[in-house]
């Protein structure tokens, strides 16, 4: 799947789930889905001529948010705070990546390498990650770099 297709189908709103579906994905049950509605927390789409509650994906994320932080201890209002401050947060690093991502680029058998620009100081920044040691690096340069496993190898063992 191209990466155009996969972007699209991330920011689609046609991919929703209904409550049966979320409930088993999330452990939340039903009735409790349908009291956080109730109060607000989340929300569901309504289908026209059908009384099925359906959940677009962030509203998914969400409530397994908000599951995470009950299953730690905190009080239903206190998961319900914690779960938007970090939807937030979220929504912002998504905005931001889709700024500043060129491309992420599979070079040979050894790198992944995360190609970052578009900075307001107008640098290059490569993130690269050895898939068999485990280490990563990034590498900074005034222009855009062709990459090789080469050029690579000699930024990885300065």
């Amino acid at each position: 799947m191209n990466k155009a297709k996969v972007k699209q189908l991330l920011e689609s709103d046609e991919l929703v789930v209904g409550i049966s579906e979320l409930s088993k994905m999330t452990e939340v049950s039903p009735r409790q889905l349908r009291y956080w509605e109730e109060k607000g927390y989340i929300s569901s789409i309504v289908s026209e001529g059908k009384s099925n509650r359906k959940y677009r994906l962030p509203m998914v994320v969400k409530v397994e948010m908000i599951k995470n932080y009950l299953d730690e201890g905190y009080t239903l209002t206190t998961a319900v705070e914690k779960a938007r401050e970090q939807q937030k947060g979220i929504h912002e690093t998504k905005r931001m990546m889709k700024q500043v991502v060129k491309g992420i680029h599979q070079v040979g058998e050894q790198f992944v390498v995360l190609h970052l620009a578009d900075f307001t100081n107008q640098g290059e920044l490569y993130l690269i990650r050895n898939t068999i040691s485990g280490a990563t690096w990034y590498q900074v340069s005034p222009q855009e770099v062709v990459l090789s496993e080469e050029q690579l190898i000699e930024w990885t063992e300065k």
